[in-house]
């Protein structure tokens, strides 16, 4: 038992810490924008933190639609039918494709009115309106890195993405720099800047992992576009009946968190420029367990596939234990270090300062409970298909309990921000309780690859 136990462990390790790195990363991708615009005010630092947060609604529910095949490969994988991975990708594909392209044109005919949801200075909401113009089209870069990603974290292959994010984000950080400050003949284009530099680094990163891929005619690349398997409606109608859920669900909770930072908009600027500075940070710890809940939902989605249900539990069991206790020790470790957090925001305003130093230990520790929640949804629950009810679990703590109790502590009590964010957790609290019921259910504990069309199967391709 001690040294299955082990060997368990060693195995989530590897895999999570190429992911957490990667998630990382992908979060600094965005918080350089945030942090790299500071010196220009509060106003740019609203402009940028409200356009990410707008786009953060699309970016995941694209990937609520990647995590299907995740959860599709990984069982594919632990049943010895990799072949049938790639033509889930080239579906995936098309469905994101349908998805974000009226987002986009929608976002070109109405982006004032969007950002005027969240803020009534017109300076903002002109600054915004502009970066969201250049960053929404960059998504399509996104859906193909987190679709391509995803099919790899189910075969266990998970550094070569760790490496290419290192890439983007080195790119972006660079471009950042020279972008909104000027320099080598191109002028100073603040955020504007930000917003190229975030759409440039994110077509690199596309680029090349569908290079890598087709060079290595590895398994998850198609060899063909179309084929008779695109056509069959069986296929179409499985992969959509297992990802609707999980968008659903992801796009409910998305919204939620833009209205809350509608609410801190309305709120007013300052309180708007905190909140942009604590999403990234706290999106750092989240990232960082992000990795371990994307181990989890491999090494339980693989032996669902092999019917090891047992050994599932096991596994789901102890990460659900783990990541709370961890996350709170890696909360101590980032409280103590907050001087150092906070040094690339020193031109901030003082007052903006004080209230988001404030902020800061409330979200270090409550993160704590959202760690919880994302290993039970994404780690063990959407590893058995078990999508319907994180959507119910979801909706519920966000839109009955958290959004209401929030609205009410900001305008109806004008409580001051730091209890406005605080009461925002009791959604937290809801959902775990929702989820703990679940996990002890074991309804999530099924084999989804008995349940697909049946065609020829192909032995683990042993790329990496």
């Amino acid at each position: 038992m001690l040294n299955n136990n082990t060997s368990t462990l060693r195995q989530s390790l590897k895999l999570a810490w190429p992911i957490s790195l990667q998630s990382i990363l992908v979060t600094m991708l965005g918080m350089s924008d945030i942090m790299m615009v500071g010196h220009l005010g509060d106003t740019a630092v609203a402009s940028v933190g409200l356009g990410n947060r707008i786009q953060f609604v699309m970016l995941i529910i694209l990937s609520g639609l990647a995590t299907g095949v995740g959860v599709l490969s990984a069982q594919y994988f632990g049943a010895g039918k990799s072949a049938r991975i790639s033509p889930v990708i080239i579906k995936t594909l098309v469905i994101g494709a349908a998805v974000l392209l009226p987002v986009v044109l929608l976002t070109f005919a109405f982006g004032d009115l969007v950002v005027g949801l969240g803020t009534t200075d017109q300076v903002i909401i002109d600054t915004g309106k502009a970066y969201l113009w250049v960053t929404m089209p960059s998504l399509a870069f996104v859906v193909v890195v987190i679709v391509f990603e995803n099919a790899l974290r189910g075969l266990g292959q998970v550094k070569f993405s760790m490496a290419l994010g290192m890439i983007a984000i080195t790119i972006n950080i660079g471009l950042n720099y020279w972008l909104i400050n000027g320099g080598l003949g191109v002028d100073a284009l603040g955020v504007a800047g930000a917003a190229w530099a975030t759409f440039i680094a994110r077509g690199v990163h596309a680029s090349l992992i569908v290079f890598w891929l087709y060079k290595r005619k590895h398994v998850v690349f198609p060899n063909r576009v179309i084929s008779s398997e695109f056509y069959d409606k069986d296929q179409w109608l499985h992969l959509v009946k297992l990802v609707w859920p999980i968008m659903l669900s992801l796009g409910v909770w998305s919204m939620g968190t833009f209205v809350y930072q509608l609410i801190y908009g309305r709120i007013g600027t300052q309180e708007l420029a905190v909140m942009s500075l604590m999403a990234p940070l706290e999106g750092l710890l989240v990232a960082f367990f992000f990795g371990f809940a994307s181990a989890c939902s491999i090494m339980v989605g693989q032996r669902l596939g092999q019917n090891a249900f047992t050994a599932a539990w096991s596994v789901a069991k102890g990460f659900a234990i783990s990541a709370p206790i961890v996350t709170f020790f890696l909360g101590l470790l980032m409280w103590s270090l907050e001087s150092f957090v906070f040094m690339p925001y020193d031109n901030l305003d003082e007052d903006t300062l004080a209230v988001a130093h404030d902020i800061f230990m409330l979200i270090t520790f409550g993160t704590c409970i959202k760690v919880f929640n994302m290993t039970a949804s994404m780690g063990i629950l959407r590893a058995g298909g078990d999508n319907k009810h994180c959507l119910l679990i979801d909706f519920s703590g966000m839109w009955i309990i958290g959004i209401p109790l929030t609205f009410v502590a900001a305008f109806y009590f004008a409580l001051p921000i730091y209890w406005v964010v605080l009461i925002t957790y009791t959604e937290e609290i809801v959902k775990s309780a929702l989820f703990v019921y679940r996990l002890k259910a074991r309804y999530w504990l099924r084999n989804l690859t008995v349940d697909l069309p049946s065609t020829p199967a192909a032995a683990p391709n042993k790329s990496s």
